[in-house]
């Protein structure tokens, strides 16, 4: 989702550096992601399955996707504009399985994830998806959120009613994985209308 135009930017104090931000839940454990990452990334990502849900991830997804993505939310969250977190099983080590990101936080906040399919079906993405949310909203000076997914993806549009989303439209938006433009639902969220997720 891009920026719209008027948006004004702002600086964003948070409590603690977004590159240091760390999340634990029941099941998952969410962190920076490094370029020890990027096997994991490049592997999940190259599944077509995964990637024709996602706006600005190619297919096939190469390596060097993977290592230019992991710089570039790296830096992004030294600026302070964005926080991405690779989500992690803690029963099952280090490996990322998916990640979880909230971009855009100097202007219009952008909510975004997605999991391996292997890990679907599951409610990890549910229990990730509120971990950052309850962060952000617990301890970042933000309102609005917007989201959305592409027409079909009930599954990513159900995570989002759980916290509170609400449908705003529909639009067009361009899908790297398809090659061309694909129906999206639209959402948004606002500080009154967050659902946070059980305690502990």
């Amino acid at each position: 989702m891009t920026m719209p135009l008027g948006s004004t930017r702002r600086t964003v104090v948070a409590i603690r550096p977004l590159d240091e931000v760390r999340l634990t839940t029941a099941r998952l454990a969410l962190r920076p992601l490094t370029s020890a990452d990027a096997p994991a990334l490049q592997r999940h990502l190259s599944d077509h399955q995964v990637s024709r849900w996602l706006a600005r991830v190619p297919y096939p997804y190469g390596l060097a996707d993977a290592f230019a993505f992991v710089d570039h939310v790296r830096l992004a969250a030294i600026a302070g504009s964005a926080v991405t977190l690779g989500v992690t099983r803690r029963a099952a080590g280090d490996d990322v399985v998916g990640v979880v990101a909230l971009h855009g936080l100097d202007g219009l906040p952008e909510f975004g994830y997605w999991l391996g399919r292997a890990h679907w079906g599951q409610g990890l993405m549910t229990e990730a998806a509120g971990a950052l949310l309850a962060h952000a909203y617990g301890t970042l000076p933000i309102d609005e959120i917007v989201s959305g997914a592409f027409a079909g993806n009930d599954a990513s549009l159900a995570i989002q009613a759980r916290y509170g989303f609400v449908h705003e439209g529909r639009s067009r938006r361009q899908c790297l994985a398809r090659g061309g433009l694909v129906d999206h639902v639209d959402t948004r969220l606002d500080r009154a209308g967050f659902r946070p997720p059980p305690a502990g």
